[in-house]
């Protein structure tokens, strides 16, 4: 989505402090940024010359991300079934009597 690590990283530390608005076109670009500095800086990007390396960012701050990354994704990513069972299956899990 963003053409640069730095790029990415600019618009996460633009709303870092104060995040925009849940569901908003703004929070969904925080959002993919922010998903984008936390793969780069764990698994690489691609330098100029085609090769991985891993986008630098301190311990500190990496750790701020992952707590924000961690507050703003949904619990439950499978929907409401507790053990994380998704509406997909199309039946009914629950027991039923008799």
């Amino acid at each position: 989505m963003f053409p640069t690590f730095e790029d990415a990283l600019q618009v996460v530390l633009r709303h870092l402090d104060n995040p925009p608005v849940e569901g908003t076109p703004e929070d969904e670009a925080f959002l993919a940024a922010l998903d984008e500095v936390l793969t780069f800086s764990r698994d690489g990007q691609n330098d100029e010359d085609g090769l991985e390396q891993p986008a630098v960012i301190d311990d500190d701050l990496r750790a701020r991300l992952e707590a924000v990354a961690h507050r703003r994704r949904p619990q439950n990513p499978f929907g409401e079934h507790p053990d994380g069972i998704g509406p997909t299956l199309g039946m009914d899990l629950r027991m039923k009597p008799g």
